[in-house]
């Protein structure tokens, strides 16, 4: 073995003195594959050599013969390929490897004598160019599995850490602004970032388009192509960038999480998951294509009642998924122990999931400007069946007989968006509704802190950035007793709690702090008391505890 080895040193050494530099060069830089074609064709020698030798010299029958010679160039080009082609010197993964080369060897034994049959028999291929070009694409296919799957090098050491996510900026939402944060923030504390995201630009832009922020590089896959086609490509993105990253952190379950559990599951690797909320429920909503018929509240159906029940085959789908992501999880981080208790509910080891509440960065943001002749009721989010502004639409007649001087100020848009104006138009107050659509984060805030009171009539919220922005800007909260918003605001103590949807309970609780000066301040130099749990630097630093396991 130490003469081969002397041999091999001393014919690279002559190869780098007397080949003319350009050779040189491209030797250096396609090495790998050079190697992969010569431990190839080694094991091909081995083969054929001792198929020879055990049936010519030795009288051995042929397909004993076959049989021994290929196990024996099987050995030859998994160590040639492990220890030289790849020079992946691990022992400890050595046997899983030997399995896994041996299945993919087979895998390519039968597609080979499948893509021949039909090359020859249907599509009158001559056998030997039909054979030449099957080859081909097998090794440059058996190359790609080898190089990022079997001999891989696991990069154990360091703070690599891999977003995937759904958006990133520009886009906007909660998942883009947290993985914003995290990616700016980890690198000041010693950690490398990388990022997965979906992107609305084109296949064909995206191509000739390499992101890097100033602190992470950033890897687009196109949404403007077929599901099964972009799940893919996610995939493959996340499978290659295994070999650098430490750890993976995927930002939801379902269009993030499936590819980065494939990924993972090929590799063996471990994965952490955050859970913002129900996908499959959120998605039931937004279709209204459930099977069970309507429950009371306009067709509403909460997220518990939710997890108790069975809906359309998509619906069920999209549950297993995001159930399936969720418990091969390592860690679930969660913003809200109402979160806790849903993904506990999937069949997720309590232990695993770990509590973080989202960061909210606190800004003093003057107010808008307001008629002084005017009284405001301001609404933020998404227009989207299960946040109720058709409710807080329809209580208007009664809040404006009370309160003639009050607007309602509607900050947000989504599907509902039209359904919202006829309604408004129907009770003949669209005059006092100003719907004004999405706005910026801080013109958003601004109309916020000129509020008399902030109202958010959600049916869910896994835990609500608004409503801690609201307690900071100091404008009185009247929300629902759902979801996470009870981890926020305390009845009586810094804001009102109302059933969703229930007109009286809303009625009541707007008008209350409207017509008390003396309650709404208490409520809101109560409201500033705790917000040190929402601060950026408690959110990366319990981050960091979680996915650095």
């Amino acid at each position: 073995m130490n003469t081969a080895i002397k041999i091999y040193k001393f014919l690279k050494r002559c190869f780098k003195r007397f080949a003319p530099r350009r050779v040189s060069l491209l030797v250096e830089q396609y090495k790998i594959g050079i190697k992969y074609v010569i431990s190839g064709g080694t094991a091909a020698v081995v083969d054929l050599g001792l198929l020879f030798l055990l049936t010519e010299i030795a009288g051995i029958w042929y397909l004993l013969s076959a049989v021994i010679a290929f196990i024996c160039s099987l050995f030859t080009a998994f160590l040639l390929h492990k220890f030289w082609t790849f020079r992946e010197h691990s022992l400890h993964r050595i046997t899983k490897q030997f399995v896994f080369f041996t299945l993919v060897a087979l895998f390519n034994l039968g597609l080979n004598t499948l893509l021949l049959y039909l090359a020859v028999e249907v599509w009158h291929v001559w056998y030997l160019a039909a054979q030449f070009v099957i080859m081909g694409a097998l090794a440059f296919m058996n190359f790609v599995i080898n190089k990022t799957v079997t001999f891989r090098h696991e990069n154990k050491d360091g703070k690599n850490i891999l977003i995937a996510t759904g958006i990133f900026p520009p886009d906007i939402g909660g998942p883009a602004t947290y993985t914003k944060i995290l990616s700016e923030e980890l690198p000041k504390l010693g950690w490398e970032v990388k990022v997965v995201t979906y992107s609305d630009e084109d296949i064909k832009t995206l191509k000739h388009k390499n992101i890097k922020t100033n602190d992470a590089a950033v890897f687009q896959i196109s949404r403007k192509q077929h599901i099964f086609l972009r799940y893919f490509q996610y995939f493959w993105q996340v499978l290659k960038l295994l070999n650098w990253a430490n750890i993976v952190y995927a930002q939801g379950p379902v269009s993030e999480g499936l590819p980065t559990y494939w990924a993972c599951k090929l590799r063996g690797r471990k994965y952490v998951l955050k859970v913002v909320g129900d996908y499959a429920w959120e998605q039931m909503q937004v279709s209204r294509k459930q099977e069970n018929k309507k429950t009371e509240k306009q067709g509403f159906i909460s997220l518990d009642e939710f997890q108790n029940k069975k809906f359309d085959a998509r619906t069920e789908r999209k549950r297993r998924i995001e159930i399936l992501v969720a418990r091969n999880a390592d860690k679930v981080i969660v913003p809200s122990q109402y979160l806790k208790k849903i993904v506990k509910g999937w069949g997720v080891q309590e232990n695993k999931i770990n509590v973080i509440y989202n960061a909210v960065e606190f800004k003093s943001i003057p107010p808008i400007l307001k008629p002084t002749n005017e009284r405001w009721l301001v609404s933020v989010g998404r227009l989207v069946p299960w946040k109720g502004m058709d409710t807080l639409i329809d209580i208007m007649p009664s809040l404006i007989r009370s309160e003639p001087a009050l607007k309602l100020i509607i900050i947000g848009e989504g599907p509902e968006q039209e359904k919202l104006k006829i309604k408004s138009e129907k009770l003949k107050i669209e005059g006092q509704i100003k719907m004004l659509g999405r706005l910026g984060h801080e013109q958003t805030l601004a109309y916020i802190k000129a509020a008399d009171v902030f109202v958010l009539n959600t049916g869910y919220e896994g835990l609500s950035h608004v409503l801690v922005e609201t307690l900071y800007l100091g404008t009185p909260v009247v929300t629902t007793n759902v979801g996470g918003n009870p981890e926020v605001i305390k009845n009586g103590i810094n804001g009102l709690l109302v059933e969703y949807n229930n007109q009286t309970q809303l009625k009541e609780a707007i008008l209350r702090l409207l017509n008390s000066q003396e309650l709404a301040r208490q409520f809101v130099l109560a409201g500033r008391q705790d917000l040190t749990k929402f601060s950026q630097k408690k959110m990366i630093a319990d981050a960091i505890a979680v996915i650095n396991y």
